[in-house]
């Protein structure tokens, strides 16, 4: 699967550019207000039961980012934080706080961040949470045990989509040069695919077996035929 033409051109890695992750539709957050005294703003709780949000494990109140890239919070109602970075996020909000409360801190977490990684196995793939804001695609693929032993280090293909376009880069990571693209940092959504070492035996084996199959039955009832034909 996830298979590219011989001629395939691979998108180029902007190594000067290795943004810090942005927030996406369907992201979920946590969102905590403070004052500039450090105490947690607790008048928006009354809120907090409606349809839009839940409370996680640790009764932090969480909102979901809207697939028209639009997330509904307390007191400034509709905000669209899609294509920002966590840090850009909270000055937005800071900004947009301060009309209410004295100098503003705002806390945003990120924690339906995932991406899918194939291992290099061929089939089994996991789907892995970032837990920090800027895992790195290392980082990422330690957190599944490494390329397995079928997998071809010198083909992983990073799949991410854009705006613009569904981008795939192609990555090295048998050598200590592979390292500078080790580093970048992974999008929520991102499907990290390392190509397994092929099996053309198997592949021959599988491609003819059912022709197999077809000549055995045919060969069978031939040979029922010419039984009952001859008695």
């Amino acid at each position: 699967m996830l298979r590219t033409k011989n001629d395939y051109v691979f998108d180029t890695i902007n190594y000067k550019n290795n943004p810090e992750y942005k927030i996406a539709a369907n992201d979920i957050i946590d969102f905590r207000l403070f004052t500039n005294d450090g105490f947690e703003v607790i008048d928006m709780v009354s809120q907090q039961n409606n349809n839009r949000n839940m409370l996680n494990q640790a009764n932090i109140i969480q909102y979901n980012i809207r697939k028209d890239s639009l997330v509904e919070l307390p007191i400034i109602g509709e905000v669209n934080l899609v294509g920002k970075t966590i840090i850009e996020s909270e000055r937005l909000l800071e900004n947009k706080y301060a009309n209410f409360y004295v100098d503003p801190f705002i806390n945003l977490r990120v924690n339906s961040r995932r991406v899918v990684i194939f291992p290099g196995t061929g089939s089994s793939a996991q789907v892995v949470p970032l837990k920090f804001n800027n895992t790195t695609l290392i980082e990422a693929l330690a957190s599944v045990g490494g390329i397995s032993n079928n997998g071809r280090a010198k083909r992983i293909k990073l799949i991410r989509k854009t705006q613009e376009k569904q981008e795939v880069y192609l990555i090295d990571l048998s050598t200590i040069d592979g390292l500078k693209d080790a580093s970048l940092t992974l999008q929520s959504n991102d499907i990290i695919y390392v190509e397994p070492i092929r099996n053309y035996a198997r592949e021959i084996l599988s491609d003819v077996t059912p022709v197999l199959g077809l000549i055995s039955t045919a060969t069978s009832l031939w040979a029922t035929y010419l039984i009952i034909a001859n008695q």
